[in-house]
This record gives C-alpha cells, structure tokens and sequence, in this order.
C-alpha cells in the first residue's frame, strides 16, 4: 500500500500527517502483519479483535439463513434484496476475520469497507418495496398521497440506487493507491455526500410511512379496512408499521455515525479512527438489530395472499395489450381522417350551394 493512500472505514486509517511527510517509518511487520501507526505502509490505527470479526460474522449469517428460509416460506421473491443487505454485511465480516490475520492486505481491506458501507441500501431498498405492498394490499384505491402502489417501490429503489452510485464512487476512490491524501479526502467527501442523500430520502420515505399509518388507523375506525385482509396475518399490521419506524432508526443512527466520523477528519487525532469499538456499536450492531428486526416482523407474517402482491402480467397478456393499443391508436387515426374528409366535404358543398344562390 502506498504512503499517501487508505480507506474511509474508521478501521482504516487516512493518516495524512504521515503519509505526506518523510518521517513515516519502514518497520517490519509484526505478528500478523501489524504495523505501527507511524508505519508508511499502515493501513490500521490499532490492532483488530479476531472475536468480534467473527463473532459478527457467526450473527450475520444467522439473521441471512432466517431471511432466505423466511422468504422461501412466505412466498415473497423480493425479499432477495434484504438478504443481499445480510449477504454484504457477512462478507464484510469475513474479510474483516482475514484483515486481522493478515494486517498488511489493502485486499482484504478494501473488499470489507466496501462490503461494510454500502450494505445498508440494501435494506432500505426492501422498506421502500414493503411500503407498496403495504398501499397495495391495504389500500382499496392502492394509491397514497396521489400515487400509485407500484411507483413508490420504483422511485425509491431508483433514488437508492442513485445513492448508492454516490457512495459507491466515494468509497472506490478512497481504495485507490498512489494518490494524493487530498484525493483520499476528496473521496470521503463523495461518501459523506451519498449518504447524506441517503438520509435525505428516508426522511421524505419516513413521511409516507406517517401518511400510511395516519391513513389506515382513519380506515379501521371508521370500518373501511378489510378485516378479511387484517386478520390473515399471524402479527397486527401496526406491527409491521413499528418495525419499519424502528429500522429506519437503526439506519439514521449508523448514518449519522459516519457523518460524525468523518466531519472530525480521518488522521491519528481522530479517536473513533483509532478505537475500533465505535465502529461495531454505532454501525455494525444497529444494522444486525435491523436485519434482526425484519426477521421477527417479516412482511410475509402481514402480507398474506395472491393479492398481497403486485400482479404479474405474462409476456402473451403485453403483447396483446401492445396490439389493442397500436389498433386502437389507428382506429383514432383513421376517425380523425375521415373527420377532416367530411369536414372538407361540406365545406365545398357549402361554397357551391353559395355560387348558386
């Protein structure tokens, strides 16, 4: 690894006060490729637990064999998505298990920050797709705030992947090697941004789950919600309203943790940069008590039913809808056409009857 170069995971250091100066140290590794924090070629600040690293991966894999058994259960193909949340989130942990036998490995490294910070989308991303099931089960016009079911999950996902996009290109830049330190910052700026913008988006999201929720308690008092629907699932479905609430903390908290993180700055002086604790109380635990979370309210306990999710028109029902439209679209054609014939018609027979007169 180059002196000017590093990661924007705290576990990673940016040490700008010894990269860009000649004073940095060429010591040799120590047990399992320790290097000291004044070391050109440092790539951690202190020494990593092999325990917790495994210990995390041991409860991520535990709450992603719940959600594939669980989505194999209840029926819903789109919970692959938060078990892609889970999948990165043990990855992370394995490569982080590695990185603690090998200290020196800029692969290990940055396959975890990697894995580490952008696994979180993934369970946005699956709130986002919950909420319109939510409108469309319950909803009897499946529509919320003038929108349909079926669009919240769209421009949500695609506004999550505009924001993982962003971090994306953040956190790469921060992996590269032989940059300048203000490259490196430059990079954890991207980052901050993108997951600012992720922040931004769950708090419009977190409204539509307030809407929602005002929505449905209006429905069940005054009896216009199914109580076939209702009584289906095997939990309430204020449940499920609370564990998407709760989520949705765990995700702001880990967020605002890596705000706080980086605002300091990413040298020595930075204490959470050089105490590994903080990165596994304030991110990694939130987001397995997330994944927890949606294990025990899983939307599949709520949303029971052929109608509890979107229909799924097969590929003969589009083409013979394309065909209607395209038939139509020439029957208008040729109405108006013969419109404008007649309309041309009477016009001349009216000039002639002039003539006449």
């Amino acid at each position: 690894m180059s002196a000017t170069t590093g990661t924007i995971s705290y576990s990673t250091s940016i040490t700008a006060s010894v990269s860009a100066t000649a004073t940095c140290t060429n010591p040799k590794p120590g047990k399992n490729g320790y290097l000291p924090p004044d070391a050109c070629d440092v790539i951690l600040l202190y020494v990593p637990s092999f325990g917790a690293a495994i210990l995390f991966s041991v409860l991520f894999g535990l709450t992603l064999i719940c959600h594939v058994v669980q989505g194999i259960i209840y029926k819903k193909k789109y919970t692959w998505v938060v078990m892609m949340g889970a999948l990165w989130e043990l990855l992370a942990f394995i490569l982080r298990a590695l990185l603690t036998r090998n200290q020196s490995s800029t692969g290990y490294d940055t396959g975890h920050v990697i894995m580490f910070l952008l696994a979180p989308i993934w369970i946005n991303a699956f709130l986002y797709m919950t909420l319109g099931r939510l409108i469309h089960f319950f909803i009897p016009d499946q529509r919320l705030g003038g929108i349909s079911a079926k669009r919240y999950g769209t421009v949500f996902v695609l506004l999550d992947i505009i924001a993982f996009i962003i971090q994306l290109a953040g956190a790469s830049i921060t992996t590269e090697t032989n940059v300048s330190s203000a490259t490196i910052m430059q990079g954890v700026h991207i980052y901050m941004g993108g997951i600012g913008l992720q922040e931004f988006f769950i708090l419009i999201f977190t409204g539509l789950i307030i809407l929602l929720h005002r929505r449905m308690l209006s429905m069940e008092h005054s009896g216009e919600l199914d109580p076939e629907k209702v009584n289906r699932g095997s939990i309430p479905w204020r449940w499920m309203i609370y564990a998407i609430y709760t989520t949705l903390g765990m995700i702001t908290i880990r967020i605002i943790f890596r705000l706080c993180q980086y605002a300091r700055g990413t040298d020595a002086s930075n204490p959470v940069v050089t105490h590994e604790f903080y990165e596994y109380v304030f991110d990694a635990l939130p987001m397995f008590v997330a994944l927890v979370i949606l294990n025990y309210f899983h939307p599949g306990r709520i949303l029971q039913g052929p109608d509890s999710e979107f229909s799924k028109v097969s590929r003969q029902e589009k083409k013979r809808i394309k065909n209607e439209k395209k038939e139509a679209k020439k029957a208008e054609r040729a109405r108006k056409k013969d419109s404008n014939v007649f309309e041309s018609l009477s016009a001349q027979e009216e000039g002639n009857a002039s003539e006449e007169i």
